[in-house]
């Protein structure tokens, strides 16, 4: 569960750099935010496993 949240983290501070640099609804944003929700709901489902 440390390397999701990991990785979470770091998919969520590159969205952000991503939003500053090319705007919030760049389609590079928008696809790094995707991957953000994935993550996200793999973490719910493996909170909800325990």
């Amino acid at each position: 569960m440390q390397v999701l949240m990991t990785e979470i983290e770091t998919v969520r501070e590159h969205m952000v750099m991503l939003g500053l640099t090319e705007g919030f609804t760049s389609r590079n944003t928008v696809r790094i935010s995707q991957t953000l929700d994935y993550l996200l709901n793999e973490l719910s489902k493996v909170l909800a496993a325990d």
